[in-house]
């Protein structure tokens, strides 16, 4: 089998809409996710957007015109697709979506959703008064009893000038919600609520300087993200970062450990299992209402514990609940996380050295062991932070598969 047949499959539909631009680089992004990917247009369509263009990003021929069924690859084809792992619809337009949701087929994308057995997901694109009018709220209701997915964009402005709801969603966006449908769900984690905190806590000092550390947040958003597409519904509580946030969950923002703390604090009693990934500061300045001057600083800082957010999460840890937490260490790794998992009931610790190079903080690569309660190690090795959290999604699901220990 060549690498492009064990490829996932992807029938990517374009309707006539100016957002039809966007799908080639949806195409691009999809192709370079691994992915085979099949276009078919409308007629309009390929008015917005060439069918070369299309063809040759997805090295396949655009399919335009309903097949009269005299040619045999268009048979084989119609096959082909029926096989596809998911059907994409980007830009939908009110012209197609009124069709869908009424079965009409009368052309080959329409005729071909309606032979699709298939998940279906779609991303509207249109004029905001045409989106808000009853007839197009009433066919996108109709198609999401149907089971059909839907992703949509921002507000913002519009072709026409105009400025609201009614944008084509981002391709990446689109790439998100692709990749979680295609991503095999784990039954222990299905639809359970799940709390990940990710990133750096920020502790001001005076109105311009602030105490932080090296997390760039990429670990515990990769966590977050494999939850997601594991099942899982997952609350995303994060500190300042510069990295795109997964789409798919509940974001809280906050900025100081203080701020995290009371955010999860608040939301354990809901939560199935806590994943605490951030690197919240151990302790913060005394704030100082103006900016020090060099002059009268002694050059000594005043520092303050924060609240041990995992220790009180631990020792409220309620009878369902699994709590899983990350050692960094530079020394001493193993009898470190040990020592943590037991201090502060955990169910789970992830343990990372610090002082390896190219791993850990602000890279994309990371080095981990994990550590269960009975003392079980599993080394998942060196890799990148996507990969890493996939393992580690999968050991947080065999905590729901074991008898539950408090």
């Amino acid at each position: 089998m060549t690498l492009r047949e064990s490829a996932p499959k992807v029938i990517l539909g374009i309707t006539g809409g100016i957002a039809a631009y966007k799908s080639a680089e949806l195409a691009r992004l999809l192709i370079k996710s691994g992915m085979d990917v099949i276009p078919i247009m409308t007629e309009w369509a390929t008015r917005f957007l060439g069918p070369l263009t299309i063809e040759t990003l997805c090295g396949h021929r655009a399919y335009i015109d309903t097949p009269t069924g005299h040619n045999a690859a268009e048979i084989e084809h119609i096959s082909q697709m029926r096989r596809a792992d998911v059907m994409v619809i980007a830009p939908l337009t009110a012209n197609t979506l009124g069709k869908m949701a009424n079965g009409l087929a009368d052309n080959f994308l329409t005729t071909s959703y309606l032979a699709y057995q298939g998940p279906v997901l779609v991303a509207p694109a249109m004029n905001s008064a045409m989106l808000s009018h009853p007839a197009t709220v009433r066919n996108l209701e109709l198609l999401g009893k149907d089971g059909v997915q839907m992703v949509f964009g921002e507000a913002g402005e519009l072709a026409c000038k105009e400025v609201g709801a009614g944008r084509m969603a981002e391709p990446h966006l689109i790439l998100e919600a692709i990749t979680h449908l295609l991503a095999p769900k784990i039954e222990a984690l299905r639809n359970r609520p799940i709390l990940v905190s990710a990133g750096p806590t920020c502790e001001d000092l005076d109105p311009v300087r602030y105490l932080t550390n090296r997390s760039s947040g990429k670990m515990g958003l990769a966590v977050a993200q494999a939850l997601h597409h594991a099942g899982a519904k997952v609350t995303l509580v994060h500190g300042p970062i510069a990295q795109k946030i997964p789409s798919g969950m509940e974001v809280i923002s906050v900025r100081t450990a203080a701020e995290m703390a009371t955010a999860v604090l608040n939301l354990q009693l809901s939560m199935d299992a806590i994943v605490m990934a951030a690197a919240v500061a151990d302790y913060r300045p005394v704030y100082h209402e103006h900016k020090l001057k060099k002059g009268h600083f002694t050059g000594k800082l005043t520092l303050e514990r924060t609240t041990d957010i995992l220790a009180e999460l631990g020792k409220n840890k309620p009878a369902h609940q699994h709590l899983i937490g990350f050692a960094a260490e530079s020394q001493a790794l193993v009898d470190n996380a040990k020592d943590k998992l037991t201090r502060k009931n955990l169910s789970l610790i992830f343990a990372n050295p610090i002082d390896e190079k190219h791993s850990g903080f602000g890279v994309d690569v990371n080095q981990v062991l994990a550590i269960d309660k009975s003392g079980t190690i599993t080394d998942l090795g060196k890799a990148s932070k996507t990969e890493i959290a996939q393992k580690m999604v999968r050991l947080i699901a065999e905590c729901f598969n074991q008898p539950h220990k408090t």
